[in-house]
């Protein structure tokens, strides 16, 4: 236990550092309480207990200098008697204190303010009474909500809430309106969406997340039945009509995904949801939404795209590749291991100048191999054969009389030493070339080698080639500027983004970005709300490699069809839109969000008490191990009792779960495990962590998720001891996310502090390289000064302090007292600036500025790329609503509109343009879906897509239109490079069905092919798949690592039993036609396919489902059976016919 005299410098210390008391006024502090000390001379209490107590009492009540001091600048006197006073004045502020505070940030005009004060002060004076007739307008409005308030939720309303009430009200547009943690935001939310129904609108109110939405629906339900108004939330609800009866309510609850989604469903899937609800008035609880944490989010339906799946392979490949390269110590990136034929077939397809005769002729003249009298292509051949076994002496003489024909080369051959490092074999440059393309490949022997990229750059542009190469054949006809992409389109113009995404995949960590949740990948916004987004998937293929990294089950990627923003969502409301937040963040937050939703209003409203919030000062530690053990510290320290309090509680805030874990596991060590808690993951239950009181001694460790939005209720024993303790273990994000964090204690009056212990290795790379760019010449002349000052202050320490205290208890002399009194001066003076503090400043500094930075770029860069997409997509909801309105389209309307959304989702993924006008966008959007709908009308696809054609098929053949769904099957063979089997198979049921002449020889035919196409599509697209990513596997297994073998393991199962179902068809067919027999077809839904193994199985239910939906939405939409039937003159005539 630390000695009584250096915990009362510590204490007079924190009021210096932590209280932001001057140096004089502490100093003034102490005489004070030590004049106190010799009236009551015949105290028992001891000297350092006493004094620490008091001062104890001053931090965690958060007292001013000034609370303490006459109108002379004194202290008054009997000071403890003044802070015990202080420390149990529970009183709220008055109507007039809340007010004068307002006025002071001048963000309202004074005729307002009149009208605000006028209204609360008349609803205040009458709120005894039952009834107020008197009142009219806006009071009288007033008073029955706060009667309402009062009846069902048996409290009334503070003068805060119904201040903040009177401002929205007032207020001629949109408003943010600041009101303090813990201060009763919901209160204000429902008093408010009570007033839009009484003046006519439905008010959407949107929460920050599903379960606070439906909290605050149910918890205000009684007060909205006071007013006859019905309310109801739409986060819950997954049936048309419980969606549609939800928004015929007059307020609903929600997100802004769910808002959002529900607006998608009616206006581009037009299902019955919202028919009549207009974006009338938009109230948002907790402003995140509004602004760069979440404004650029976008909601999209996913929807089932075949054509993705055939992407899977591309991308296997990709990933089984950036597996194998390597990053050196130099900065180099050695790439994946390939043979050298590999190589030189890539530089020649890369250069039209090459011609292979020039190739077999080096070869010849480097002895790799004889010139013999055969095809040019055969010699080509086996040059890359042999190159793949030729010495080192016969490859660098190749290359050197290759580059001496193309001079435009320039190759260095490495190879690597012991220590990993590359050491350079040979170095072919030819002279007089400036212009030079520089190939450097390491030789790794038996053919093999690996290609040596200077940067990420020069990797990706590279391997972005290959895979081109590899996957598609060059394009031989001319393409028009306009027209809807097809497959090779997409993997041309996005295989570079695939393969960033595939080296994000490898630099992301579990725990950190992204979890396991049930059978795949959930992000987690770890730095702001630290919640796990399980209905967000990434993006551009990041969400499939993670996938692959884990082996958890595979996702298609989406091709997104539909969508909106936050900040789209948020436009609808005009100059309607309320916020009530508890933190609106920084000056220049505020000014974007102004910009962006014309010019709204910002107000702060007061706390209601005062805010005993104590903010310790910051501490940066420069590694992880220090940083844990400072944290353990300074936990361990807060909820230890000491003399002058009782023992406390804390709430450690961490970045990640992973590092949330690492303190977990560090505290347990002094920590009962009782007492330590974990509340890291909303898909848990926590009602345990974040429903029960916390008691003395309890530890909570939790990422942001316990940040924002989680009330934890503390025991009286904690308040009285100083309350809860909070710990931010990082740097946050902004402001906002930092006093998110502090609002979760000292809330309604009550104490509590908070800390920032930070890891400097933690910080992210561009805020080191600001912090490093600030620091000047200026702050190491202040480090220096500082420096001054302490060898000038004869080495005054905590000890010469704590020796004239207790010299002054034994003799209080005037002297003595002089001499305890500078002691003090000279300890505060030391101690008056760390290094570190500045340094946390410096880390905030950056922070800011990489915010600030990041605004600009949302406005200028992210804002507009957002809403041009959603303006090109109005216009495609346009064309949409013509193409349901034109009875020409009666006929196939679900095909031509399934189409149509796949040509749209291709259009905006290959031809946006954040540099092309909108206006040319439009025009050139209109044009190519205007020639997209031409062709569907001629039954033509208007892209390279198959699916059109299987889905017409499917169409024509439900409505008997046997030979014109036998064409569109027919068309998707010719036009499909893979994908056969499922037309086959419908062409040979529309054949049997239709029993033509000789259709069971064409049905055989197609049958036979399918069967074949089977076998093809699991070793070249299943096993191949599956091999890449097994293959890829550098980590630890995960509990995700079965999931992808079972999933691969159900898709053989149903291509097997689709199988089976041919075969056996193949053998029917086969009877009858050695008969002269006829067959008989039943249909039957695919499930059909594995319900024998369903019913025996349950455990593969789910996942066989699943698969056999995903061969449904390929257009497999019946499987057939056939029973053989015979007859005496079929058979004599197939005699007969032998003869």
């Amino acid at each position: 236990m630390e000695a009584p005299g250096k915990l009362l410098s510590s204490r007079l210390l924190s009021l210096l550092k932590n209280g932001k008391w001057e140096k004089d006024d502490v100093v003034k502090l102490f005489k004070g309480l030590v004049k106190d000390l010799k009236i009551e001379d015949g105290r028992n209490e001891d000297f350092h207990t006493w004094m620490m107590t008091i001062l104890h009492q001053v931090e965690i009540h958060k007292i001013s200098v000034s609370d303490l001091t006459l109108h002379d600048n004194k202290i008054v006197d009997h000071v403890e008697a003044k802070i015990d006073k202080i420390s149990k004045n529970t009183d709220e502020k008055t109507l007039d204190e809340i007010v004068m505070e307002i006025c002071e940030q001048a963000d309202i005009d004074e005729q307002t303010m009149a009208q605000v004060k006028d209204i609360v002060s008349s609803v205040s004076d009458c709120l005894s009474a039952s009834t107020a007739p008197h009142l009219e307008g806006k009071k009288q409005c007033l008073f029955r909500l706060c009667k309402a308030v009062e009846k069902s939720m048996k409290y009334k309303p503070r003068v805060t809430q119904m201040l903040s009430w009177c401002i929205l009200v007032l207020s001629e547009s949109s408003r943010l309106v600041q009101v303090g943690t813990g201060e009763g935001k919901s209160c204000i939310v429902a008093m408010f969406a009570a007033y839009q129904v009484m003046m006519g609108k439905t008010p959407d109110i949107i929460s920050s997340s599903p379960v606070l939405a439906e909290r605050d629906a149910g918890e205000w339900l009684a007060f909205y039945k006071e007013l006859n108004i019905i309310p109801d939330a739409n986060t819950n609800k997954t049936d048309d009509n419980e969606l549609k009866t939800c928004y015929e309510c007059q307020v609903v609850y929600g997100t802004t995904d769910s808002f959002a989604g529900d607006f998608l469903r009616q206006r581009f899937h037009r299902r019955d949801v919202r028919p009549d609800r207009e974006f009338q008035c938009v109230i948002v609880d907790e402003v995140d939404s509004l602004m760069l944490d979440k404004g650029p989010e976008v909601v999209y339906l996913n929807s089932r795209m075949p054509l993705m799946e055939q992407l899977n392979e591309i991308l296997a490949e990709i990933w089984f590749v950036i597996n194998q390269i390597k990053c050196l110590d130099t900065g180099e990136i050695l790439g994946h291991i390939q043979l050298f034929s590999q190589v030189l077939s890539e530089i020649i397809h890369g250069n039209k100048n090459i011609d292979q005769l020039s190739i077999v002729q080096t070869a010849v003249d480097a002895g790799i191999m004889p010139l013999k009298p055969m095809q040019v292509e055969e010699n080509m051949t086996n040059v890359l054969k042999r190159l793949d076994t030729a010495s080192v002496v016969q490859m660098v003489a190749f290359l050197t009389m290759f580059v001496g024909n193309f001079p435009e080369y320039f190759v260095k051959l490495c190879q690597q030493a012991p220590d990993g490092t590359l050491r350079k074999l040979n170095e072919i440059n030819p002279t007089g070339t400036n212009n030079r393309q520089e190939i450097s490949i390491l030789l790794l022997g038996n053919g093999q080698c690996r290609v040596v990229h200077l940067d990420e750059d020069s990797l990706v542009t590279s391997l972005g080639k290959s895979m081109k190469m590899v996957y598609q054949s060059e394009s031989t006809g001319e393409h028009t500027e306009s027209h809807i992409p097809g497959l090779q389109d997409l993997v041309n113009g996005k295989v570079k983004t695939w393969i960033e995404s595939a080296l994000q995949a490898t630099k992301m960590t579990l725990g950190h970005e992204y979890i396991l949740h049930g059978d795949g990948v959930a992000p987690v916004d770890y730095s702001s709300t630290g919640i796990v987004q399980n209905n967000m998937k990434w993006g551009e293929g990041l969400q499939q490699f993670l996938e692959m990294k884990h082996q958890t089950k595979l996702s298609n990627m989406s091709l997104i069809t539909n969508f909106m923003s936050n900040v789209g969502l948020f436009k609808k409301y005009k100059k309607q839109i309320y916020g009530i937040t508890g933190t609106l963040g920084d000056q220049s937050e505020l000014e974007m969000v102004k910009q962006l939703y014309n010019d709204i209003d910002i107000c702060k409203i007061p706390s209601f008490k005062r805010r005993k919030l104590y903010e310790l000062e910051g501490v940066i530690v420069p590694e992880e191990d220090e940083w844990i053990e400072t944290i353990c510290k300074v936990v361990q320290d807060q909820v230890t009792s000491r003399v002058y309090r009782g023992p406390r509680a804390a709430l450690v805030i961490c970045e990640t779960i992973n590092r949330a874990q690492k303190l977990y596991k560090a505290l347990a060590d002094s920590i009962s495990s009782d007492k330590l808690k974990l509340y890291v993951n909303n898909n848990m239950d926590n009602s345990k962590i974040i429903d029960s009181t916390v008691q003395a001694g309890n530890v909570i460790i939790a990422t942001n998720l316990a940040g924002r939005g989680t009330d934890l209720k503390v025991c009286e024993s904690v308040n009285e001891a100083g309350g809860l303790f909070v710990v931010q273990t990082f740097l946050p994000l902004n402001v906002r996310v930092e006093q998110q964090a502090f609002g979760r204690t000292a809330r309604q009056g009550s104490p509590g502090s908070a800390q920032l212990v930070m890891c400097g290795s933690h910080f992210s790379d561009s805020v080191k390289l600001v912090m490093g760019l600030k620091t000047s010449l200026t702050s190491l002349l202040s480090h220096l000064n500082h420096l001054k000052t302490i060898l000038m202050s004869g080495g005054c320490t905590e000890s010469l302090f704590e020796e004239t205290v207790n010299r002054y208890l034994e003799n209080q002399s005037s002297q003595n007292h002089e001499a305890m009194v500078s002691a003090l001066n000279g300890l505060l003076t030391t101690k008056s600036k760390t290094f570190m503090e500045s340094n946390l400043e410096e880390a905030k500094d950056a922070r800011n500025i990489m915010v600030n930075i990041r605004l600009s770029r949302f406005l200028e860069k992210d804002i507009p790329k957002i809403l041009k997409e959603e303006e090109l997509f109005s216009v495609y909801l346009d064309i949409l609503d013509d193409v349901y309105e034109d009875n020409v389209f009666s006929d196939q309307r679900d095909v031509i509109v399934s189409c149509l959304h796949e040509c749209w989702g291709l259009w905006l993924l290959m031809h946006f343009s954040e540099e092309k006008p909108i206006y040319m966008l439009k025009e050139q959007l209109k044009m190519d879906l205007m020639i997209a709908k031409q062709k569907l009308l001629s039954k033509r696809s208007p892209s390279s897509m198959v699916y059109y054609y299987i889905r017409t098929g499917n169409n024509l053949r439900e409505k008997g239109r046997l030979a014109d769904s036998i064409e569109m099957y027919t068309k998707a063979l010719e036009d499909g490079a893979s994908g056969k089997i499922i037309p086959l198979y419908n062409r040979a049921l529309a054949t049997i069905t239709k029993k033509n002449t000789g259709y069971i020889a064409q049905a055989l035919t197609d049958l036979e092919k399918a069967d074949k196409a089977i076998d093809s599509y699991k070793s070249h697209h299943i096993q191949h798949i599956l091999a890449c990513v097994k293959l890829s596997r550098q980590e630890q297994t995960t509990e995700g690592d079965d999931m992808l073998i079972k999933q691969f393991q159900v898709k053989c199962i149903i291509v097997d039993l689709l199988k089976m179902n041919i075969q056996d068809a193949v053998m029917k067919l086969k009877r009858a036609e050695r008969m002269g027999g006829d067959v008989r077809l039943t249909e039957k839904h695919p499930l059909f396919l594995a319900a024998h193994i369903m019913l025996s199985d349950p455990r593969l239910l789910g996942d066989l489902m699943m698969e056999t939906l995903h061969i449904i939405s390929l257009g497999l939409e019946e499987i057939f059976s056939l029973d053989t039937m015979f007859s005496a003159s079929g058979l004599l005539s197939k005699v007969f016919k032998l003869f």
